[in-house]
């Protein structure tokens, strides 16, 4: 049974035929029948039908159901006031379950993503933590047992500069991912200076430079704004990177009353001789995260480059 279910979930014809089938054969009997002793139970059937077929395969599907569940109904049962609402009816109700159900489904979906790729930036930072961290620190304690056993000034003297390095770098590790967890500059200065000092950091990094403007407006906006365009700017410029190295990379902020929106524009280094056209980096994560928001994504891509455009709506200012 549960293999002819799936057969049919996975084939829209085969369901849309049989869900059509199984509505006919139930729907003529009570055509037939006594009126006042079927009321109200061929529109339950269309619905549940047409609503099954909305949510497996979409609105469309559900609502042609309902629509040939309402026809056969008015063909036989007549052309009275009841049968000919049927057809508005009917196909109204089912595609605004099915609506409905795909809403819920893509926000089901979307809250998985965004677990999955939660515990996939836990997972980085463990393995950051375990293979820089732990190791460096592991190497300044073996470095410190080489400094108790020198035996000359100047065996003592290196592996004195050799811990120093060490803790040195381990410090900068943790700053660079404390940063990345949560960039203090957003909380005490807002979204321009994170992005400037973010932009200067992935530079730095990477060698790819990066410019950041900031349109006017010196109101500091909502914390989820902020934050959420701060890593949305962070996601993209760590794509782009990662996937088109080189170049120049130009990251435009503006806001009006409604929306704060960020264009962010990475320049090919070299154009390929003959041109070809690329593709938009994967951003489906950042799409749900943004769309949750309210927002939108739109990516772009062509020989000179990737274009990516992010929009937030602005509701409300940060509370003095």
């Amino acid at each position: 049974m549960a293999g002819a279910l799936l057969f049919f979930a996975r084939r829209r014809w085969a369901g849309v035929g049989l869900a059509l089938l199984v509505e006919t054969t139930i729907l003529l009997p009570l055509a037939y029948a006594d009126p006042a002793t079927v009321v109200g139970i061929p529109a339950a059937v269309a619905a549940a039908i047409g609503g099954t077929v909305a949510v497996v395969f979409g609105p469309l599907d559900g609502a042609l159901v309902a629509l040939v569940g309402a026809a056969l109904f008015v063909l036989v049962g007549g052309w009275g006031a009841g049968e000919l609402m049927a057809l508005g009816v009917w196909p109204a109700v089912v595609v605004a379950a099915g609506l409905f159900a795909r809403r819920v489904e893509r926000q089901r979906r979307a809250f998985a993503q965004l677990m999955a790729e939660h515990e996939t930036e836990r997972q980085r930072i463990a393995l950051e933590l375990h293979d820089e961290t732990a190791q460096a620190l592991a190497a300044a304690l073996l470095a410190l047992k080489h400094a108790e056993a020198a035996a000359t000034a100047d065996e003592w003297g290196a592996a004195h500069r050799e811990i120093r390095r060490l803790i040195q770098e381990t410090i900068t590790n943790l700053r660079e991912l404390a940063v990345e967890l949560r960039p203090k500059a957003l909380d005490d200065f807002g979204l321009d200076p994170a992005l400037h000092r973010l932009a200067a950091s992935t530079a730095e990094r990477t060698g790819v430079a990066i410019r950041v403007d900031v349109g006017p407006g010196d109101d500091r906006l909502a914390p989820e704004t902020e934050i959420a365009a701060y890593r949305a700017v962070q996601d993209v410029l760590g794509r782009l990177v990662a996937a088109n190295g080189g170049g120049r990379i130009r990251v435009a902020v503006t806001r009006t009353e409604v929306v704060l929106r960020i264009v962010i524009e990475h320049d090919e280094p070299v154009p390929p001789r003959p041109p070809v056209s690329r593709r938009p980096p994967d951003l489906d994560g950042l799409r749900e995260r943004i769309r949750l928001a309210g927002g939108r994504v739109v990516a772009s891509s062509g020989a000179a480059g990737t274009t990516v455009q992010v929009e937030l709506p602005l509701e409300e200012l940060a509370p003095e």
